[in-house]
């Protein structure tokens, strides 16, 4: 980090590895699912429990039973269209790949969730199953920060609107202020000032 600071429940915090990130309750989708989100090559089940491994061993050895288990689980609650939890994330579909990484989290208790970019690549029904997701995960009180490059997509899901270009907060927007034009404003402007 170049500056600022990271507060949790009101506490500073530092985080230096994605360890201390799940520690912190925190979790993130990358914006290219298949090479930072999953092991493609893994199955459904593998890819659900893989950063909380402890949830489901004891003395170093895992439990495919508790595994299959949890998969199980989730595959129902996030309507992840598999025929079971052994088939392997790189036959899925875009969309049900990101929800197997948003399961992987959900997993972790994450109560912070970063999403990078968290519908491209998938079909627009898929895109509409994401959102549902994105809006119960908000009303269960998680906090949910969307980064995305369509303004359609962060008017639509966002309460506050942070607009960021070349890594530095360019404004805040909320309510009836979330604008396309508005947001433009700000990106633009701010440059043309640079």
């Amino acid at each position: 980090a170049d500056a600022g600071e990271v507060l949790i429940h009101g506490a500073p915090v530092t985080i230096t590895s994605p360890r201390e990130a799940i520690a912190h309750k925190m979790g993130m989708l990358t914006e290219d699912r298949k090479t930072q989100g999953l092991v493609l090559e893994s199955s459904i089940g593998e890819n659900i429990t893989l950063a909380a491994l402890r949830k489901i061993g004891k003395k170093g050895f895992l439990s495919r039973r508790t595994e299959k288990t949890v998969a199980a689980d989730y595959l129902k609650v996030l309507q992840i269209k598999a025929p079971d939890t052994g088939v392997a994330a790189m036959n899925l579909s875009g969309g049900n790949q990101q929800k197997v990484v948003v399961a992987k989290w959900l997993y972790t208790d994450a109560e912070i969730l970063i999403l990078d970019e968290p519908t491209r690549g998938i079909d627009v029904g898929a895109k509409y199953e994401i959102y549902q997701l994105i809006n119960r995960l908000a009303d269960e009180g998680r906090s949910i920060i969307i980064i995305s490059s369509e303004t359609s997509e962060v008017i639509e899901m966002s309460d506050r609107l942070l607009v960021v270009h070349e890594g530095r907060i360019r404004g805040e927007l909320c309510g009836a202020d979330m604008t396309s034009e508005n947001i433009m404003k700000l990106a633009i402007l701010e440059e043309a000032k640079a």
